[in-house]
């Protein structure tokens, strides 16, 4: 076996073990145990030591007796970057092709190991790496010192790992190797300084400082505070860390490789061990800003992470009369959160203490109520949630207790040390917005920023707004994709914030990665705090270095990746579960697709209907003019249930300001820490105080001001991304849960409520297909393939995977051939469409072949995708039968007032919504399910609309002057039905507040009949 074929089995069977599935979403080192080193041996068939085979293999590609020793992996290299990696942007959807692993693997792993011996041998000084690889290769003087100058080199093989790891979306694991200091031998110390068993405890760290999940902290600022946790009693950490800290002179690269650690965790502990430190769990306040008709309102829930990590899906209220149960859901980072619907008492939520309590395992979490609480957006829940303190240049919302000299104290240190937005109360006042949601006696204050950390802060309760790092460099604001990889839109970029304590002058670049690194642009400025927009920079799809520099030091250096449309995620594309609505599969098909295999017949897939429905013709059913319900809104009288989670103690802190703090008993003896740390009794905060007394001399000079000096670009920043762009990221992430889509949606609006708009937005223009369960809850999602689809008069509509890439060549061939290609702005910021108009199906086919596109072209989509429909009355056969599940509280939906009326109990047949522990449910209950008390569970439009065809008048309604088809608000026509209305003109319905409809647009009178008919049938 020659040379490179021997390294090519190595290098492969290490990259196999490696990087696997099990590390998907988690941190992964190129760290090979003595374990697994004796399986690979096994499997390779090698009867030596397997790390000395490895080093021998690897020192025989190294050609160092007349070459620098990387020229061989450096073409090799190349040439996968080219073949391999080069086209992991450009991938077509569900094609099979193989991201491999660079080929230098088995080579990083041996320069680790040489990383390995440093510190675990006297011999050479702990910081020593070239001596140590010189004597793991079995190098002469001669040979080392080539390879020492031909080092630099590796940092390109190092972020090619890197690229391949983000080429799989984090599947096999989060690239971790980079390092801040010792630029090229720091990469492989990195893989190599923390163990696996030492990394796993880490996540209690971050939970005892209050370090947010994803931030990036410098690691100077993470010396001092694991200073603190390794030198506790007992110690957190092995022996053999222990050691390495204790010398010293690691310290900064252990620093390095935890402050990486903590930009990729997500916020759950990954070790059962270590949930018995973490044992008291978390809960914490979740809010959402959202703009409403009337203005802007907030919604104020709880985000809990419990003991230990358990499927639980409801939560029992201790803290609250009666112990109410409420219904939970999994959020990311093990976390759980209300279900979509829940509403709590805001004043009880914030100002009482909150006790959960897992019914499955008895275990409680506890949120004691704090007079000052930061609000930070959480990009995995999609929603402002609570964090201990604030960070330098985070964006975070403030809730204060509406106490004069309190309020007065944090707006003092907020204008000294940031900036902020509007104030906000209650009800409005002279020097405060008025904001429905917020609760009596709390003040809000929007757009915190603070670029400088305040001095003297003396107040225990200003203390959250203290920051622990002195130093900062995030990326805010912004589209952030969906994924284990943290990406963002190139549509919407975020905006740079960097901040230094103290720092005279800084400079802040931007760098492309590739082939060849290319610095783009470079800000430098005499501040200590600096705000760059990206939106106006024309940053193209790719990944960006963005540095910190402060005094010729590189502060930090973290990566922007951006995406879009143009860059499909290769990996979720290749893997969601590929839908379609499959008609001959049952009536139920209409409003849920499910997982196609390929042999139905007669199946929707976006808006191409592929078969024809075996249906006896039968005479229309003509829609009538006008609507058939009040127009005027009319009082529903429906009350929704407020759970009241406790009592506030009027002798607590929260409402007197009076801390009690409760000192550590004192056993006598000498002191052993500089500082004593006091818990509230009622809030919990710390209280941190000297051992000793710090006496100040009465003449001594007062604390020095604070000086901010914020060096802020110019630029436009959109605090909420636009549907188009959210569009846009759907088609990059082309499928998978519906969470994915939630999050999405989340940066356009934060509620559950318009999650569910989205989604049946994107669902009825032809864009997605939705799979549900036997409730119509959307599970999973996929993004549609790219069809042009005839309209009634408005040309061709482009519908499912179109991208900005793909709509320029497009328009390219279009106006090449006469036609032209016209893009209408969607009603008050909504989706957009796009319309091919000018040429015929034939020619718009020949210019799509004639640019390479495979988009197809539907002709009369709405008329063929209607005769595939079945009627109501056979989707109402094909819905499951249950007995009416038990509830605390029914509405029912009248249809001459097309609105929902507090009632009894479910009685007479009808379309029911019922409260389930704070689950609400939509149920049709016909005139036998009255009797045998038994329902069908549907979605809230579906349900209406059963009870309206059984009560024969269908809830739609047709204008002969605008071709409209209208239907209540609430009432939208679902899925497959909706697509059909929609598809009509190619535009989103529109919605009237005024005459409580919805109408579509451009409804021929015989699509209108045609649907009606199916709603009656």
């Amino acid at each position: 076996m020659n040379v490179w074929a021997e390294y090519d089995k190595w290098d492969r069977a290490l990259a196999r073990h490696v990087f696997t599935d099990e590390s998907a979403g988690l941190p992964v080192y190129l760290e090979v145990t003595p374990e697994m080193f004796k399986v690979l041996g096994a499997e390779l068939g090698i009867s030596e030591d397997p790390v000395a085979k490895l080093i021998k293999v690897v020192r025989s590609t190294l050609y160092l007796e007349d070459r620098h020793g990387f020229d061989a992996h450096w073409q090799r290299f190349q040439m996968w970057r080219r073949h391999v990696l080069g086209s992991a942007a450009t991938r077509e959807k569900r094609t099979a092709t193989e991201i491999t692993p660079p080929p230098v693997v088995a080579l990083l792993c041996v320069l680790v190991l040489a990383a390995e011996r440093m510190g675990a041998d006297t011999n050479l000084a702990a910081h020593a790496y070239y001596p140590r690889l010189g004597e793991v290769l079995g190098l002469d003087k001669a040979e080392a010192t080539r390879l020492q100058q031909a080092f630099p080199i590796t940092e390109v093989f190092w972020r090619g790992l890197n690229e391949y790891l983000v080429a799989h979306e984090g599947r096999l694991g989060l690239p971790t190797a980079d390092a801040l200091s010792f630029r090229y031998v720091g990469i492989p110390q990195s893989q190599a300084l923390v163990r696996a068993a030492d990394r796993v405890k880490l996540p209690a760290f971050f939970t005892r400082f209050g370090l947010v999940p994803g931030s990036e902290v410098i690691p100077a600022d993470l010396e001092p505070l694991l200073d603190a946790w390794i030198s506790s009693n007992p110690c957190p950490v092995s022996n053999n860390l222990k050691n390495l800290w204790g010398r010293g002179a690691a310290r900064e690269r252990v620093a390095g490789v935890v402050a990486v650690e903590l930009s990729l965790w997500d916020g759950a502990f990954r070790d059962s061990s270590e949930q018995s430190v973490g044992a008291t769990g978390q809960v914490g306040l979740c809010a959402n800003l959202r703009q409403s008709f009337g203005g802007r309102i907030i919604e104020l829930s709880f985000v809990a992470r419990l003991p230990r990590q358990a499927e639980a899906t409801e939560l029992v209220v201790n803290s609250a009369a009666g112990r109410p149960a409420v219904g939970v859901i999994p959020a990311a980072g093990g976390r759980v959160r209300p279900i979509p619907g829940s509403r709590f008492d805001a004043a009880s939520l914030v100002g009482a203490v909150l006790e959960l309590e897992d019914p499955k395992t008895g275990e409680t979490v506890t949120r004691r109520p704090r007079r000052v609480v930061p609000l930070r957006r959480d990009e995995m829940v999609g929603a402002l949630v609570e964090t201990a303190r604030l960070q330098l240049a985070d964006d975070v919302c403030l809730l204060v207790k509406d106490d004069d000299n309190l309020l007065k104290g944090v707006m003092g240190i907020v204008d000294q040390c940031g900036k902020r937005g509007a104030t906000f109360r209650s009800v409005a006042t002279d020097d405060a917005e008025a904001l429905p949601g917020l609760p009596a006696g709390w003040v809000l204050i929007d757009q915190v920023q603070l670029y400088a950390i305040p001095k003297d802060v003396k107040h225990v309760d200003l203390h959250a707004l203290v920051p622990l790092t002195t130093a900062q460099l995030n990326f805010a604001g912004g589209l952030k994709m969906p994924g284990r990889i943290r990406k963002y839109s190139s549509l919407q970029p975020p905006e740079i914030r960097a901040a230094v304590a103290e720092a005279e002058k800084m400079t802040v670049t931007i760098t492309s990665l590739g082939d060849e690194s290319e610095e783009l642009h470079r800000w430098t400025e005499s501040a200590n705090a600096m705000v760059i927009p990206l939106n106006g920079l024309d940053l193209a799809d790719g990944d960006y270095e963005v540095t910190l520099q402060v005094d010729d030091e590189v502060l930090s250096r973290p990566t922007l990746r951006l995406r879009s449309a143009d860059t499909p995620d290769a990996v979720t594309w290749e893997t969601c579960t590929p839908l379609n609505y499959e008609l001959d599969g049952g009536a139920t098909a209409a409003i849920s697709a499910s997982a196609s295999v390929g042999r139905s017949e007669f199946f929707v897939d976006g808006v191409n209907t592929v078969g024809v429905r075996d249906r006896a013709a039968a005479a229309p059913r003509p829609i009538a003019d006008g609507i058939g319900w009040e127009a005027k809104k009319v009082s529903s009288n429906v009350v929704q249930p407020v759970v009241v989670l406790g009592t506030a103690d009027p002798k607590s802190c929260m409402v007197t300001g009076r801390h009690y703090i409760q000192l550590p008993t004192w056993h006598g003896g000498k002191a052993t820490s500089k500082t004593i740390q006091g818990v509230c009794r009622d809030c919990g905060i710390v209280k941190t105080s000297p051992t000793r007394p710090r006496w100040k001399k009465l003449d001594g000079p007062a604390d020095a001001p604070v000086e901010l000096h914020l060096a802020e670009y110019a630029g436009s920043r959109e605090l909420q991304a636009p549907w188009d762009v959210c569009l846009d990221a759907v088609v990059h992430v082309g499928g998978g849960p519906i969470s994915a889509l939630d999050r999405i949606a989340s940066h356009a609006d934060g509620t559950s409520l318009f999650a569910d708009e989205f989604v049946r937005a994107l669902e009825i223009a032809g864009h997605i297909d939705v799979r549900r369960d036997d409730a119509m809850v959307p599970l999973e999602w996929e993004a549609n393939p790219a069809y042009l689809a005839e309209t009634m008069t408005n040309g061709f509509v482009l519908a499912g995977v179109w991208s900005g890439r793909g709509r320029a060549l497009l328009r390219s061939e279009i106006e090449a051939n006469g036609g032209h290609l016209v893009r209408e702005d969607g009603v008050d910021g909504g989706l957009s469409s796009w319309f091919a108009r000018g040429l015929a199906a034939d020619d718009l086919e020949q210019a799509m072949d004639a640019a390479g596109l495979e988009p197809a072209v539907v002709r009369d989509a709405p008329r063929k995708m209607l005769a595939a429909l079945p009627t109501l009355g056979e989707l109402e056969a094909a819905m499951p039968l249950v007995p009416i599940p038990a509830y605390s509280k029914a509405t029912l939906f009248s249809l001459r007032d097309a609105s929902w009326q507090t009632v009894a109990g479910v009685g007479i047949p009808g379309a029911y919504r019922i409260e389930q522990s704070f689950r609400r449910l939509s149920i049709w209950v016909d005139a036998n399910g009255a009797v045998e008390r038994q329902a069908r569970v549907g979605s809230v439009q579906v349900v209406k609309h059963l009870a309206a065809r059984a009560a024969g008048r269908p809830l739609v309604g047709y204008v002969p002057s605008s071709s409209a088809l209208v239907v209540p608000i609430g009432a939208d026509l679902p899925a497959l039905y909706g697509r059909v209305a929609a598809l009509c003109s190619g535009r989103r319905p529109q919605v009237s507040t005024r005459t409580r409809s919805i109408a579509y647009l451009d409804v021929p009178r015989d699509v209108a009949d045609g649907l009606n008919s199916l709603l009656a049938g």
